[in-house]
């Protein structure tokens, strides 16, 4: 197996297993951990060390702009389009992915959401406003998931 092969899939599948743990405590508590995120960058820069398709400066400005542009969005909405949690989730997932990979996850992510809240409207239209709130790590999972896939049948 390449080495560019195996460090591709031992970042996705360490970030899709933080995803996992952060989903299961972004639904029982409404939290998502900081070491999720701490032990998702330190496996991205050290996958990203040994291999990169891209620059490293493009890991690099991906992290940190998103992180940048979403704390931006969390602050002035006052956490209620998108929480501190799921902004660190983001942007160690553009670190560590890249900026194409990252917009995939970022627009999946989205509609995936959208659609599931689209589906709870329709069967509890009563419960469901413009003031309730969802966990999202669960669509970052998803989406992380599916740009998986979609890398593996087109990359590998």
């Amino acid at each position: 197996m390449q080495v560019s092969l195996l460090a591709e899939h031992v970042l996705y599948l360490a970030l899709i297993a933080l995803l996992i743990a952060a989903t299961v405590t972004d639904l029982r508590e409404r939290l998502i951990y900081d070491r999720f995120v701490l032990i998702g960058l330190i496996v991205a820069i050290f996958v990203r060390t040994i291999y990169r398709p891209e620059p490293w400066w493009t890991y690099l400005l991906t992290g940190v702009g998103v992180f940048v542009v979403l704390f931006i969005i969390a602050a002035l909405t006052q956490e209620r389009s998108i929480g501190g949690g799921d902004v660190k989730l983001f942007a160690m997932l553009g670190l560590a992915v890249g900026w194409e990979p990252f917009l995939m996850i970022f627009i999946l992510s989205h509609v995936i959401a959208a659609f599931y809240i689209l589906f709870l409207k329709l069967i509890r239209w009563k419960q469901v406003t413009g003031k309730s709130e969802f966990p999202f790590a669960p669509f970052i999972l998803v989406g992380t998931i599916v740009v998986y896939i979609l890398l593996l049948n087109s990359k590998f």
